[in-house]
């Protein structure tokens, strides 16, 4: 027992002392261990990694040598307009402007006068079928001036104007497609529209876009010139006698725009504004003449205040064509 005893004592000591030992050489890690930072720390690792990477002597994997970058931009054509490009190439001049870009497309208003002077004349006659209809007259008792200027005399109503040999005055005839599409020159002489004797002279006519209308009053009496337009602008104005003529000017193309006077209610009249010059307004004995028409097909209308409308299509050539004839009836 006492040698047992003895063992113990000492055994139990030196086994102690093992232990002491052994936590001695596995201890806590070292600062300086490198394994530790990986181990340990928490957050921002990526970012530290990818510091690491950039300050690396190795380049990377997806990097190109600096040859590579300048062989690179050798093969790119240098883009327009860039620092490269403007060091290397001159900037390119403008084109020479060609002979045919000098002037616009579009045929000018000299084209449009020289295309009249030389185009076709279409020409032919209105005329009336059946019994011409009787014409009113005028009640003229509401200024007994009017009836003075007339000699005292029965004035008949001029609606419709029909001569002995069945030709129709006063039919507006023009060109209602195919007219080319141009800018016509409008002209300087103004389109006159006067009061005389109590009525409009004349009763139907014709003027282009832009075109100035001048209404003069060549009666002793006060009139009142009304119109009635629908894509233009209306006037309405009072002319004494003696006054100066009254300008307007129409800048929409359109058909029969009447013109009143409010004073003498038999007073009528009908202007055409056209955006081109092929019309004409038929004779007392219903001849027309367009002029200065090119080659082409066109639809030929004429219009009548009480005797309708009607349009036929023609061919023109070089050639003049004549014998183009409406037949209005009742």
């Amino acid at each position: 027992m006492k040698v047992v005893d003895m063992v113990r004592r000492r055994v139990v000591p030196l086994a102690a002392l093992f232990v002491v030992i052994s936590l001695l050489g596995c201890g806590a890690p070292s600062a300086t261990d490198p394994s530790a930072d990986v181990a340990t720390s928490t957050g921002g690792g990526a970012a530290d990694s990818a510091d690491d990477a950039n300050n690396s002597d190795a380049a990377p994997a997806d990097s190109k040598p600096a040859a590579n970058d300048d062989a690179a931009k050798e093969e790119m054509p240098a883009e327009e307009g860039s620092a490269d490009g403007a060091a290397d190439k001159p900037a390119a001049e403008p084109d020479e402007p060609k002979a045919d870009e000098e002037e616009p497309a579009a045929s000018t208003s000299d084209d449009a006068a020289k295309q009249a002077n030389s185009g076709a004349t279409l020409s032919g006659r209105v005329t009336f079928d059946g019994t011409p209809p009787e014409r009113r007259p005028i009640n003229m008792s509401k200024d007994p001036m009017c009836i003075k200027l007339h000699g005292g005399e029965e004035v008949l109503d001029e609606a419709v104007l029909i001569s002995d040999e069945g030709g129709v005055k006063n039919a507006f005839v023009y060109i209602r497609r195919g007219a080319p599409d141009m800018e016509y020159p409008v002209p300087e002489e103004p389109v006159v529209l006067d009061q005389k004797n109590c009525a409009y002279v004349p009763r139907v006519g014709g003027m282009l876009v832009g075109q100035k209308l001048l209404v003069s009053n060549s009666d002793p009496v006060t009139h009142n010139v009304r119109s009635y337009p629908i894509r233009n602008r209306a006037f309405n104005f009072g002319q004494p006698a003696g006054t100066g003529a009254r300008e307007r000017i129409f800048d929409e193309p359109e058909r029969e725009i009447e013109v009143q006077c409010d004073i003498h209610p038999w007073m009528h009249a009908y202007v055409f504004v056209m955006d081109h010059p092929f019309f004409n307004v038929s004779a007392e004995d219903g001849t027309y003449a367009i002029e200065g028409l090119p080659p082409g097909e066109y639809t030929l209308a004429i219009w009548h205040e009480k005797l309708g409308k009607d349009q036929q299509t023609v061919t023109v050539g070089d050639d003049d064509l004549g014998d183009v004839n409406f037949v209005l009836k009742p």
